[in-house]
């Protein structure tokens, strides 16, 4: 018998992208949200390897502006 052959995976369920990127998966999942790191797939549930290991190199790239969290509760004045 021969070596066994591995393939190297190109796309990640949201849990398998969390355990590549040293996350758990609910602050990968924000993460996701607030950098808008693409989706891929039929369903667009799957990360790309590709886009992966370049929110890694350099997250801020990813950053989108419009999408942040607000910090607390501001009043209307009427």
């Amino acid at each position: 018998m021969g070596r066994p052959i591995t393939v190297e995976r190109q796309f990640y369920t949201q849990k398998e992208a969390a355990e590549y990127c040293g996350y758990c998966v609910v602050t990968f999942r924000q993460f996701a949200k607030d950098y808008e790191i693409p989706k891929c797939g039929p369903k667009r549930d799957r990360y790309r390897k590709e886009d992966l290991d370049d929110f890694m190199t350099d997250p801020a790239s990813f950053h989108n502006p419009v999408r942040t969290r607000k910090s607390g509760f501001v009043p209307v004045e009427v």
